[in-house]
């Protein structure tokens, strides 16, 4: 078994071998240097004192029964000092607040969150300020007494069926039995209708606005109002809210010539695209331009679904 091995090595030139054990030895010592080396050196071991003593206050700190020592444990112990009374969170004034102990910061935290807005529905909202304590909301939040906005007032959902461009179809809408009905969406035309009508239509907000608007104008305008259901990234489900409140008006579509317009424009539009749009320009050099627009379907990926969609937006000039 070993004579094999023995006969290989001395097939080797003397440099060769030479070579060979050179390279081993290198790769052991580079292997055991870092092993022999760090024995001998000699680690200095740092007073650890100030250490022990920092890990010994902090522990004390986060002990229940510890005294205060930082300005925020001296604000929670001082807590304990304020007068309760019952009161309204809504209309507390700052002054009011420190009353009750609540720290000047926080007391001002939560002026800044009535001033923009913000209202305490029930007593277990206090626990939402940043800066009161899980035991100030404790101390207080039996002593919170809101006082009712208006009459109350509860949420009726149903649905209204909406009749339009000879379809039927159902609009689920919330409405409030304490105020006004509100109105249904007011009937746009695709191809006029600017972003802020777009928004105006349930589910439709900024971003699908300019989304719809850009696809139109890539298209040349809508011949159908299935079109906007192909805009990318509108949900079917949204598509479907929108349907009834939607309308095509006398507006013309922009057409394309098919003998004069170049690739790159003829690939911009979303039903052509790269591919066609090469074959388009080849197909009209072959043959002396296109005389009549079904000569598109003669082209490989021209099918009878994609004809029908580009067949309104062509056009041809000799």
């Amino acid at each position: 078994m070993w004579k094999a091995p023995v006969k290989e090595w001395w097939r080797f030139s003397p440099r060769e071998r030479i070579g060979i054990l050179v390279m081993v030895a290198v790769m052991l010592t580079t292997a055991w240097l870092p092993d022999m080396l760090f024995p001998l050196q000699r680690v200095t071991v740092g007073d650890s004192t100030a250490l022990h003593a920092a890990v010994t206050a902090f522990e004390a700190q986060c002990k229940p029964d510890a005294p205060a020592v930082t300005a925020g444990r001296r604000e929670e112990v001082a807590v304990s000092t304020g007068a309760l009374f019952y009161f309204d969170p809504n209309t507390l004034p700052v002054s009011g607040w420190e009353q009750l102990g609540v720290p000047a910061r926080t007391a001002a935290t939560i002026q800044r969150f009535r001033e923009k807005g913000g209202r305490f529905r029930e007593a277990a909202d206090l626990q939402r300020i940043y800066g009161l304590t899980a035991a100030t909301c404790t101390r207080l939040i039996p002593y919170v007494k809101i006082a009712a906005v208006g009459r109350p007032y509860h949420r009726t959902r149903y649905t209204d069926t909406v009749y339009h461009n000879g379809y039927q179809s159902a609009y689920k809408r919330t409405e409030r039995s304490g105020g006004p009905p509100r109105k249904l969406p007011a009937v746009i035309d695709i191809n006029t209708a600017d972003t802020i009508a777009w928004q105006l239509l349930p589910g439709i907000g900024p971003g699908y606005a300019r989304r719809i608007t850009a696809f139109r104008d890539k298209l040349g305008g809508f011949f159908a109002i299935s079109q906007v259901g192909e805009c990318y990234g509108l949900p079917d489900s949204t598509f479907q809210k929108i349907q009834p409140f939607l309308k095509i008006g006398d507006g013309s579509l922009k057409k394309i010539d098919l003998n004069l317009t170049d690739e790159k424009s003829l690939a911009a539009h979303p039903y052509i695209r790269y591919k066609l749009a090469r074959l388009i320009v080849q197909y009209r050099s072959a043959h002396a331009g296109f005389r009549r627009v079904d000569e598109l379907r003669s082209l490989p990926l021209v099918d009878e679904i994609i004809y029908r969609k580009i067949e309104p937006y062509i056009v041809i000039t000799f």
